[in-house]
């Protein structure tokens, strides 16, 4: 019984951990940015998961940098993703490029407009791009709704139920 309740306990925690994705394609939605920079040959796609992004839940910021004459992803190099709201400064450094594809995870501290700012190092060039990230107002949740206080009981109940087998064990 212990074995199958911590196989639980660890499944929903594995679950829950976002994991950075070092190879993470564009894909297709809404809100793909593109920069071109017809002087070095080089295309940037941008986009992030999820669509409308949540304060204090990680966002995946991706990257695809291709040949802008062939669509061919673009070998292997260094970036610094910096990401601002003109008030607050957070930046990734030396994110490794593999295949021309890379992602970075964030947590957005507060709504608006947030810029993307890319630096891109590659063994000819270096090259910058700027995207920006709308994170919408979100109120707070509903504290009088009832599922939401049966989910926070039924999850207190579960931690207390294994937290009693463990101790009397």
């Amino acid at each position: 019984m212990l074995l199958v309740l911590i196989t639980i306990f660890f499944s929903v925690t594995l679950l829950s951990i976002s994991v950075n994705l070092s190879n993470a394609h564009i894909f297709n939605s809404n809100n793909t940015q593109i920069w071109n920079n017809t002087e070095d040959n080089i295309r940037i796609e941008f986009g992030y998961l999820p669509e409308e992004p949540i304060i204090d839940t990680f966002t995946n910021l991706a990257f695809s940098v291709t040949n802008l004459r062939t669509g061919d992803h673009s070998a292997e190099g260094i970036a610094q993703v910096t990401v601002t709201n003109g008030q607050r400064l957070f930046k990734f450094n030396n994110v490794s490029i593999q295949n021309g594809d890379f992602s970075v995870d964030y947590l957005f501290p507060d709504d608006g407009t947030h810029q993307v700012l890319l630096r891109l190092d590659k063994n000819d060039s270096i090259n910058l791009a700027s995207f920006q990230v709308f994170v919408p107002h979100q109120t707070p949740p509903d504290l009088n709704n009832t599922q939401n206080v049966i989910i926070a009981l039924a999850l207190f109940g579960a931690v207390g139920l294994i937290t009693i087998f463990i101790v009397r064990r």
